[in-house]
């Protein structure tokens, strides 16, 4: 079933929802398939997770599998099994693949307040770092000196953000974003993967298209109600 609709080289999200230690939280990768054998998938990571760091699941840990071809959307459900290299991972397959209509996040423009830090590095590295901050916006201490804000102009959804990015960036490069959607609001915190880039026309820099790889329950939440007030804020000025 599976060797019918995967081919080498196809990209896949892998994600899970995790309530360990910190709040209820989507953590997933962006990664290539490369063969289908017995049972299991073998699976590339564009950014490294160096194995002596610790896998980037616990094994057995139930996932689920997302991917796109020819315009059909699958997804399957799998448990991680273990980690060849820096660069692969192996899968467990539940053998339960289907075909769902994919409904893409409502999105707005908006004004929100920005901060980022993008480089390249270790997925690892990025996945320790976003969780650290978590730990700091949701302890009181900390969110009490919670960091100043520049506000830009964005496209905003529930799965990931269109801004303006200073950096040099590329594709699959990682940034670590914060977002204030309002001057009151608690900041949000998200672990995010470049998916495009284009050059800005009216000034230096790029725009960048973002999709949210980690990101808390309620942040996602957060953000979609943000969404559906802007919208209905804007056909309320039309009327």
């Amino acid at each position: 079933m599976y060797s019918r609709y995967f081919t080498p080289g196809q990209k896949l999200q892998v994600q899970t929802v995790r309530n360990d230690n910190l709040p209820a939280r989507r953590e997933s990768m962006n990664v290539v398939f490369t063969n289908y054998e017995l049972g299991y998938f073998d699976v590339a990571i564009p950014q490294a997770w160096p194995v002596n760091e610790g896998s980037p699941f616990a094994e057995g840990r139930a996932l689920e599998i997302i991917s796109e071809k020819y315009g059909l959307w699958f997804k399957s459900t799998a448990s991680f099994h273990s980690q060849p290299s820096d660069r692969r991972i192996r899968l467990r397959m539940n053998n339960d693949l289907c075909i769902f209509r994919h409904r893409p996040k409502i999105r707005v423009e908006a004004q929100v307040g920005l901060r980022y830090s993008a480089q390249r590095g270790n997925l690892s590295t990025f996945h320790r770092q976003w969780r650290q901050q978590i730990d700091k916006l949701t302890s009181t201490a900390a969110a009490l000196t919670a960091p100043t804000f520049a506000r830009g102009r964005v496209n905003l959804s529930a799965s990931g953000i269109r801004m303006p990015i200073h950096d040099t960036v590329q594709k699959n490069d990682l940034c670590l974003l914060m977002l204030a959607l309002e001057d009151t609001d608690e900041p949000i915190c998200t672990l995010t993967e470049v998916i495009w880039t284009t050059p800005r026309q009216e000034e230096q820099g790029l725009h960048a298209g973002l999709q949210f790889l980690n990101i808390l329950q309620q942040d996602q939440q957060r953000i979609e109600q943000f969404v559906q007030r802007n919208l209905l804020r804007k056909a309320n000025d039309l009327s």
